[in-house]
């Protein structure tokens, strides 16, 4: 049987615990959490001991049976964990987890964790018997619409309310990563307390200001505005920022770039495309007018080709200033022409 993670609480409160759990994805924050909440609801029903086997070479999937079959040394109740991480079970681990899911001991709960499972991993005879017998979770990174209603929903539960601006800048500065969105609002929370947080917040609580400002710029640059982006880069360059920093947003978008014109080459959509690359409502203009200036593939990777000479300066590979070719190439990006 097959649960989304939301949909986790309610089956342990309506039905309890099932004898196999099995969480596979390539999304960890949410598959830690939905392990967390496994395990904090076994140990309010008295599974005490826990038991973690790692899956490694070498691994001895006997040892599945022999817990299975052994009384629990310090409790009447037994969590097993077995952590498969990117491995597969191999012929050996098959037959042990399809012996022990055929009759599960009434005092052992087993929950596996796993990476994301491609589709012929889900056809092997080890997966779809954990999924008849047991409980399937498949936890998969957010859609890009899904993640300004979990950053809500997160903030809500730590007491605090923001405005969509201020969550749409969380879930961009953030790149879209659980992790990184849990622990700003944990610190926005630490921070300010709980109730309404503005946009101005969300920017002094981060960490390092200097990506925020770094980010700025490189949207100046796609937006076209060249005398604000010349100002923006000298007062980046005069506050100390590295410049292997600055190179990086830089290259990021020019890559994103390349492949949003390479997506609407082949017939995609601009709005399929962002929503595809993650380009947030509050950066498609920036992005739709670097695209007006140059809507052919080539020019992007030409700027892509750029960026690797600028590197090569930023590590001493060859000699150079590389704010002097960052200035350029932001200039060229921004639409002055040479």
């Amino acid at each position: 049987m097959k649960l989304k993670p939301p949909q986790l609480n309610h089956h342990l409160k309506q039905q309890g615990l099932a004898p196999i759990y099995l969480l596979t994805g390539d999304e960890p924050l949410q598959q830690m959490e939905c392990a967390d909440t496994l395990r904090n609801f076994a140990r309010h029903q008295g599974f005490t001991e826990r038991v973690v086997l790692a899956v490694e070479t070498g691994f001895d999937w006997s040892s599945l049976e022999q817990y299975a079959n052994s009384l629990s040394l310090f409790a009447n109740k037994r969590l097993l964990e077995i952590r498969l991480g990117n491995k597969s079970p191999g012929n050996d681990g098959t037959k042990a987890l399809i012996a022990y899911s055929n009759n599960p001991p009434a005092d052992n709960v087993l929950l596996i964790t796993a990476d994301k499972l491609d589709a012929s991993k889900q056809k092997t005879k080890w997966f779809t018997t954990l999924d008849n017998k047991g409980i399937v979770i498949q936890i998969w990174p957010l859609k890009i619409s899904e993640l300004p209603g979990w950053i809500a929903q997160r903030m809500k539960k730590y007491g605090l309310q923001a405005a969509p601006e201020a969550i749409n800048l969380i879930a961009e500065r953030s790149e879209g990563h659980l992790l990184a969105c849990a622990q700003e609002i944990e610190k926005l929370r630490l921070i300010y307390g709980t109730g309404q947080i503005n946009t101005a917040q969300v920017i002094e609580a981060v960490a390092d200001s200097a990506r925020f400002e770094v980010f700025d710029w490189v949207d100046t640059v796609l937006i076209g505005d060249i005398q604000r982006s010349v100002r923006q880069l000298q007062g980046l360059q005069a506050e100390g920022v590295e410049p292997i920093l600055v190179a990086w947003a830089l290259t990021k978008e020019i890559r994103i770039l390349c492949q949003i014109t390479y997506a609407l080459k082949a017939g995609q959509r601009p709005q399929q495309a962002f929503k595809t690359f993650r380009i947030w409502s509050t950066r498609q203009t920036a992005f739709s007018n670097a695209i007006k200036r140059y809507p052919k593939l080539s020019i992007w990777r030409q700027f892509l080709q750029q960026t690797l000479q600028i590197d090569k300066l930023i590590k001493g590979a060859e000699k150079g200033n590389p704010w002097t070719e960052l200035q350029r190439l932001s200039l060229q990006v921004a639409g002055l022409k040479w």
